[in-house]
Order: C-alpha cells, then structure tokens, then sequence
C-alpha cells in the first residue's frame, strides 16, 4: 500500500466516523504510571509499504450486542493522530512534518486549535509545536508526561517547580496552578482533565483530589482508588482499585461521579481507554514497554473481545481506538524489532496498513506514537 493510497483511505475512514478516537495509555516517566488509554487509537500514519510478511492477526469472540434503543448519540471522542518517522499523521489524512524521532516521545497530544504537544523523554521537555510542525515552546516539566482532557482542549503537566501547568486550546501560555501536595519533594502526577479549569490529580497510587485555580481539595470517595480515564460524557470514571493480600496489582471498576460508588468492579481485566462512544473499553497490561492480555469488554467489565496479535514473538507496543468499532494496534516482533500497523475489528478480522523491518526496539520505544 502506497502512502497516497493510504492517507486516502484514512480520509475515507475519518469522514465515516465523523472525528474518532481515543486513547491509548502509557507507561508514565519517573511517577511510574501506566495511564489510561483514553483515545489512544489512530487514523494513523507511515511512509513505507509493508515490508514485512503479516502473519494472520484477529480478534477472538465478538460482540454480540444487540443495537441500542433509541437515544441521544453518547458524545465521541475527538480524532488522534499518529507520529511515525518524523511524519504526523492527523485523522483527516493530513500529514505534517515534525522535527523530533519517535524514539524520542513517550506521549503526543493534539489541541483542537492544532498545536501539538509532546513529551521528550531524554530532557524530561513539554515541547509545543504549531499547527505547521514549527517548534512554538517548550517547556521543563518533572517527568516526561501530559495528561489530555477527553475533549483535546486542554493538556496539563507537572512542571519542573512541581507546579501543575494548563495549556488551554486558543490560549498562547499555560495556565500555572499550584502543586499537588505531597510529601517532601516528590511530584503527585495528575490523572485526568476534566477541562481546562478542573483536574484530577494524586500521588501515582490513588487519586486524592482535585486541582483548580482556587487551590487544592480533597477528593472525597468511599475507597481509595485510582482514576485511570474518564468516559467522554464524564459520566464514569474506570479506576484502580488497591491491592489486597489476595490481589497483587488491585482490581477495577466503574465509578459513578454523581452517585459517589463504584457500580461495576472486576479483578480479571486492566481498563485503560473507554471506546470513542464511551460504550466500550479497552483493556490490557503494561509490561517491558508493550502490552499483554489486551482485550475489549463492556461496561460490566466483561471481555466481549480478545485481540490476539499472532506469534509467539509478536506483542502489542501500543493500541487504542480508531472509531467505535475498531482498533488499531502497533505490533512489534520484539526478536526481530518488525513492526506492523493492524487495524482490529471488534467483531472480528483484521488488516495491516503498513509496517516496516527492522525497526525500533519495542522495550525501548514505540515506532507508531498515538496521541492522547
């Protein structure tokens, strides 16, 4: 597949879904976390052909979801874009040229005004870019790391004085608000926006408040527990649950924000991104810088679908929503470091869009970087 033919097919596919999706997760820099996968997904982005032989990849099970009753359509998440060779691709198709290597960036946000953002982890930098790829600002932060509101209009990080910044779409500077308390000179890191003025925040573990211009305030809940994202409408928060004698990494559930309690809860799946429709979740377990036991389930937390990427050396380096109904999965063979962009239906089947050989070594980085 040419990158001609590609792009068209990814203006194909934007026009259809109307703006899509989400995100994929990440391993966190020096606060050790593995976030949400909000809106990591793509309508993605390579210059190459496949130079690789695709083994068969498919998603086992399916969803056997009746269609929903009549209803006001969920909001949907804004579309992502992907980073792959110094290339950007936005969801549209449109491509811009960016002067940093892949190998360089943990996470990359886009503003709906087009500034992008992103982490470079050798100098722990917020860097911002214009809607043309020129270098805007750049910013010193205390671990490479940005968390993006559900709606692309904000983006926040901690910042090197450990104050937390705010950089809102259509505004030119971030907004400085104060740091998250916590002990002696560690840095709390924060969890999610819920818009420019409003964010969850807490020490890597748990999330313990929220952080406005007006201050810190505690963060109220009958657990302790973890925000990992939230759905598009904010209607439920997916969150981390802490371990017991009995459970080495926790469980999850479903928060409910308005009601205050936690109304579904499961030990056996990892949610990390709710779908672009906030119906859906994806699900999967961070380790070595790839992903494992990566599934779909419902919002009773049961799997509805299983992404099985083929091979017994073939991992997931990164994986989010496309639009809805679909996934897109960067796959790595960590022996031979190629790599191949699938896209996943949800209800089964699969197709590679590119790829190439002989790539970046999938412990280290990720050759197709999803924005948040």
């Amino acid at each position: 597949m040419t990158e001609e033919t590609f792009v068209r097919e990814l203006e194909r596919r934007a026009d259809d879904v109307h703006g899509v999706p989400l995100t994929f997760e990440t391993v966190r820099g020096r606060a050790v976390r593995i976030r949400r996968r909000r809106r990591v997904a793509t309508a993605a982005a390579v210059a190459a052909v496949v130079a690789v032989v695709v083994a068969p990849f498919a998603l086992t099970g399916g969803t056997d979801q009746s269609a929903p009753d009549p209803a006001p359509a969920p909001p949907v998440a804004p579309g992502t874009s992907v980073l792959h060779e110094r290339v950007l691709t936005l969801p549209d198709g449109e491509t811009i040229d960016l002067p940093v290597d892949n190998a360089d960036v943990s996470e990359l946000g886009v503003l709906t005004d087009g500034r992008i953002v992103a982490t470079l982890t050798d100098s722990a930098t917020i860097r911002v870019f214009g809607p043309d790829g020129a270098v805007q600002a750049s910013y010193p932060s205390a671990y490479a790391s940005i968390t993006m509101s559900a709606a692309d209009d904000a983006v926040a990080w901690v910042g090197e004085d450990l104050r937390v910044q705010v950089l809102a779409s259509g505004v030119a500077e971030p907004v400085v608000l104060d740091g998250i308390p916590m002990p002696g000179e560690a840095a709390g890191v924060i969890d999610a926006v819920l818009d420019a003025d409003h964010l969850l925040v807490g020490d890597g573990t748990t999330t313990t408040g929220t952080l406005t211009t007006d201050g810190y305030t505690e963060l109220a809940t009958p657990e302790p527990f973890r925000v990992v994202d939230v759905s598009p409408d904010g209607a439920l928060w997916a969150v981390t649950t802490l371990p017991d004698e009995t459970q080495q990494y926790g469980c999850t559930g479903l928060y409910d924000p308005e009601a205050r309690k936690i109304v579904t809860r499961s030990c056996d799946v990892y949610p990390l991104g709710f779908s672009p429709d906030g119906r859906l979740l994806l699900s999967g377990f961070f380790e070595n810088n790839m992903v494992g036991d990566v599934s779909i389930v419902d919002l009773d937390l049961e799997r509805v679908a299983t992404l099985d990427p083929g091979g017994a050396t073939t991992a997931v380096s990164r994986f989010g929503w496309s639009d809805p109904g679909h996934v897109l999965a960067g796959l790595a063979n960590w022996q031979t470091s190629d790599w191949t962009l699938t896209r996943f239906d949800v209800d089964g089947g699969s197709e590679a869009l590119a790829g190439r050989s002989s790539g970046l070594d999938p412990e280290l980085a990720a050759e197709y970087v999803m924005s948040e």
